[in-house]
């Protein structure tokens, strides 16, 4: 009897598990939509787990396993074709297909890292003499100096396997006025590597310059002098900047001049910070970067002129689609305001997606779907892989999928009400429209902004409602219009409009600054909560029917490890000359006269509302029950269920040896200095990176994260 019921439970079992496969090889069968979606979210699964692998694998390792994955794919899709009518089958080709687009994802991202190549400094240099190419010359903020780029770098007695191709370089000295872009200069200089991580898990600026082909950073010692006159000829694009740029200050002052400049020409570096402060605050940050937006707010005017102006002409509009050719004026006009622009792997990857919603147009396709976006990211995921990881390319994707994905959701509703409405009903739909546009992309990047960032904008939605207007108006516009007038020089008018623009967007930026909570702070969020935060998404946008019902419970998973995420207690610096200890919502650090953008954004990701600087002599109470206390020589820090000395005087470190569990000091110390504790100085960190210690005793270094890859070394 019982071996009945066994056998029973068993059929049943098979049909429960064999129902559950036939549902969902019906569902993925039916979702035509957004089956080009798919690639690029394994792509991407390829991509993430090469840039978090701690040993840079072999070449061979990795054509072996695209090798295991393509034959893998071969044997599924022969199961698909051979039995049809199964949906097992089907799953299995599907699985087949995810396996092989990560192997893609992953071959992709280190092709890409071994043909970049970027030979990066190791140590800081003594004062070398530096020459190179003159690429780009920017002006800082407030009259601090330049920035300036050099490529095919040479120094002084350094081989040339050695030198990086390009540094960059803060300058404050003086510069021939003969000495233009394209020119070969010389000066003294001193140089270091790309800035390590500021804490352990942080982002990582090493693996932004090595991918931008930046092997080093410093600053001149010396007169800029020219070595070689180079006439660069027509497409001495960063002369033509230097003459926009001279357009616009000789038309524009106050505020707006650096925004305008940063605009038009790319370089943000003059905008003051307390206008970029406003601008995040009020979420409208994203107007000042070059994205996704103003191309298209660039590609969409060209495109309705050139088509009203192509509709004048009967020979024209009678004979040939004005749309496509429309759009393809459109597209040209984009690709040169992108090349025009500072280049950057974000304002490409821009250019990338709205030249193929204009390519879509030109081929009879609707560039408003979710294949199309597919199509983008794969594209940007094959030519530039390590996007992945970076805030722009997430937000980018996040905000356009799912204003692609509620336009379609709504568009039946809205059409019926545009058809039935006259003049008014008309303009109020097209407020709510941008209003719920701005609502739908403010929701999708936010996840994506707390977490890179740590702040949300609470009002951003109003912040871009009022904004929004201006920048497709008036801004966008004018700044198109000057760019055909500066030649003649006759843009004066139009780039002070520009301006004015711009004024009222920084005073709405300052308005919405001041309403009460306008920017939300916070601590770091754990790494699961993007993983989660980022499937939820991808659930709710590409799923259909009762299956985005999944997407809340990854939603609520994702707000859960935000509560069981763990903050440091103690930090350390790579220098080892700057130790912070947290203390609830408040923190204490060694010295306020170092490294200040290291302190600034530990005060950043830890959330702290204030920090102070450790007393000289006596003692600070923690809340935690614990204690700071400091004398000449040392600090002895105890926190819940961590002893820690800091300093750099040998006797008194020495002294409390034995009652340390942790020693840190920016000196060097002998291995047997403490053998009773663990000793963190200047060999170790120079070595391991930053350093967090939590009050469990659990110490992590930056090498624990960044371990021993090309941009590492």
């Amino acid at each position: 009897m019982n071996g009945e019921c066994g056998g029973l439970d068993a059929v049943r079992g098979m049909e429960l598990f064999s129902n559950f496969f036939s549902r969902l090889a019906d569902y993925f069968s039916h979702q035509e939509e957004t089956r080009l979606m798919w690639p690029p979210v394994f792509m991407g699964i390829g991509a993430a787990l090469y840039f978090s692998l701690f040993y840079e694998p072999p070449f061979v390792v990795t054509g072996a396993m695209i090798a295991a994955c393509a034959s893998l794919f071969v044997v599924g899709r022969g199961i698909y074709h051979r039995h049809q009518g199964s949906e097992f089958s089907y799953l299995v080709f599907l699985v087949a297909m995810a396996v092989l687009m990560i192997g893609c994802g992953f071959a992709l991202s280190q092709f890409r890292s071994g043909a970049v190549g970027t030979p990066m400094i190791t140590k800081e240099t003594r004062p070398v003499m530096i020459s190179g190419v003159l690429d780009h010359v920017e002006d800082q903020e407030g009259g601090r100096g330049k920035q300036i780029l050099l490529s095919d770098v040479a120094i002084e007695k350094w081989e040339k396997d050695n030198t990086p191709h390009t540094v960059r370089l803060t300058v404050r000295t003086k510069m021939e006025e003969r000495v233009a872009a394209g020119d070969r200069v010389q000066m003294l200089a001193k140089l270091t590597s790309p800035a390590q991580t500021v804490m352990p898990g942080s982002y990582d600026y090493a693996r932004h310059f090595y991918f931008e082909g930046i092997g080093g950073l410093g600053f001149a010692l010396s007169e800029i002098t020219l070595v070689q006159k180079e006439d660069v000829g027509f497409f001495d694009l960063d002369g033509l900047r230097r003459i926009v740029s001279s357009a616009i200050k000789e038309s524009v002052s106050g505020p707006s001049q650096g925004i305008v400049v940063a605009l038009m020409t790319g370089e943000r570096a003059a905008i003051a910070d307390d206008d970029w402060q406003a601008l995040r605050a009020s979420g409208l940050a994203h107007i000042i970067s070059i994205s996704g937006l103003h191309v298209a707010m660039v590609a969409a005017p060209v495109f309705f002129v050139a088509r009203l102006f192509l509709a004048f002409i009967p020979a024209m509009a009678l004979r040939f689609d004005i749309k496509k050719i429309a759009a393809f004026v459109a597209l040209v006009a984009c690709t040169l305001y992108v090349g025009f622009v500072v280049p950057s792997v974000p304002t490409t990857r821009a250019l990338l997606m709205t030249g193929v919603a204009l390519i879509a147009i030109m081929f009879d396709r609707s560039p408003f779907s979710l294949r199309l976006v597919g199509v983008s990211a794969i594209l940007i995921l094959i030519f530039s892989p390590e996007s992945i990881w970076s805030a722009s390319f997430q937000m980018s994707f996040a905000a356009v999928s799912s204003l692609v994905a509620a336009a379609d959701w709504m568009r039946p509703v809205w059409l019926r009400l545009y058809r039935e409405a006259g003049f008014i009903r008309k303009s109020v739909l097209y407020l709510a429209g941008a209003v719920a546009a701005s609502f739908v992309a403010s929701v999708a990047t936010a996840p994506f902004v707390w977490f890179h960032f740590q702040q949300m904008a609470s009002y951003s939605v109003l912040g871009n409602m009022l904004a929004m207007p201006l920048s497709g108006i008036i801004i966008m516009p004018m700044m198109i219009v000057s760019y055909l007038l500066i030649p003649f020089g006759w843009a004066g008018e139009t780039l002070k409009l520009m301006a004015m623009g711009v004024d009222w967007m920084l005073d709405v930026a300052r308005f919405v600054q001041s309403l009460p909570g306008a920017l939300v702070t916070g601590a770091i969020a754990p790494p699961a909560f993007l993983y989660l935060m980022t499937l939820a998404g991808l659930v709710l946008v590409l799923f259909a029917g009762r299956w985005k019902l999944v997407s809340l419970v990854l939603l609520g998973a994702a707000f859960v490890s935000l509560l069981l995420g763990k903050l440091p207690d103690v930090l350390v610096s790579s220098s080892g000359e700057v130790v912070m200890v947290r203390d609830g919502r408040a923190g204490y650090v060694s010295t306020t006269r170092k490294e200040r953008f290291v302190r600034d954004q530990w005060e950043k990701r830890l959330g702290l509302d204030s920090v102070a600087a450790f007393p000289k002599e006596g003692g600070v109470p923690l809340s935690s029950k614990g204690l700071i206390a400091c004398d000449v020589g040392a600090c002895r820090i105890e926190t819940v269920g961590v002893r820690l000395v800091y300093g750099s005087s040998y006797a008194e470190l020495q002294k409390d040896c034995d009652w340390a569990d942790v020693i840190v000091s920016p000196k060097w110390l002998s291995k047997s200095f403490c053998p009773s504790a663990r000793v963190i100085d200047a060999y170790s960190l120079r070595r391991q990176g930053a350093v967090q210690i939590y009050g469990d005793g659990t110490i992590e270094t930056s090498r624990d994260f960044r371990g021993y890859r090309p941009w590492t070394r």
